[in-house]
């Protein structure tokens, strides 16, 4: 492969900044998703906390289907579309629940190394952190669309 070639591939993979904006956007929208959970939550409890192992694997459980649904639906959170990245299987097939589950579990292992599995992607010549490694997937960085010419208004 010439250079060139590596180049336009490596340019083709979402780095580490670009996939730390998409976390922020997604970030924002599942805390919102907990505070609505928890708000009703404690309406239901009658204005008392709720606190525990329950509410917690709940909210777990909450952030792994909210993944799982944008990856399978299209490949691309909401974070990922803003930031215009996508995952893609490395066959070209979309993900299935086995990769989108292994991913998910990448990332957490990554969190819990306090981000070790994200800083990869500055080592690895691929640009995979553990998630993509662990599920056989990648992010790619999507070309920007070219915009349309404004129509004139009809009149009349």
């Amino acid at each position: 492969m010439s250079s060139a070639e590596l180049t336009a591939e490596m340019l083709s993979r979402a780095g580490l900044l670009r996939r730390f904006g998409g976390m922020v956007y997604d970030a924002m929208i599942l805390i919102a998703l907990w505070m609505i959970t928890l708000f009703v939550l404690v309406a239901l409890n009658n204005g008392n906390a709720v606190t525990g192992y329950g509410i917690q694997a709940l909210l777990f459980l909450e952030t792994f289907f909210f993944f799982a649904w944008f990856w399978r639906e299209d490949g691309q959170t909401v974070g990922m579309m803003a930031w215009r990245m996508r995952v893609v299987s490395n066959n070209g097939a979309p993900l299935t629940l086995t990769q989108i589950t292994t991913r998910f579990a990448g990332a957490c292992l990554s969190g819990i190394c306090l981000g070790l599995g994200y800083f990869w992607i500055l080592v690895d010549p691929d640009r995979r952190s553990w998630g993509d490694i662990m599920s056989d997937s990648h992010v790619v960085v999507e070309p920007k669309q070219a915009k349309q010419p404004k129509q004139p208004k009809k009149e009349g």
